[in-house]
């Protein structure tokens, strides 16, 4: 079965996914921050609820869970990336 790579669109491809990668840590935070100021704006029980809840249920998920887990799938991406390119040189010589 033959082969083909087009590293330039490998990367492109790759260089994309990394952007987003950023961005969704940057919104996470982002959403971290928000949910942390709003109680500048907001008192009572309901507040007390809403953030409650999200300190058991959400928190931990957008401070830790997907910044690991992104950061893990970017190393992944970026390794198949340069491997197949890598591969396809040595293949060509």
């Amino acid at each position: 079965m033959a082969t083909r790579v087009e590293a330039g669109g490998i990367e492109a491809c790759v260089s994309t996914i990394n952007s987003a990668i950023e961005d969704l840590k940057t919104a996470a935070s982002a959403i971290d921050r928000a949910m942390n100021e709003i109680g500048n704006s907001w008192e009572g029980d309901a507040y007390n609820n809403a953030m409650n809840t999200y300190d058991s249920d959400y928190k931990t998920l957008l401070t830790t869970t997907i910044p690991e887990s992104v950061d893990s799938f970017k190393t992944y991406i970026n390794n198949c990336k340069d491997k197949i390119i890598e591969t396809d040189q040595q293949l060509a010589k």
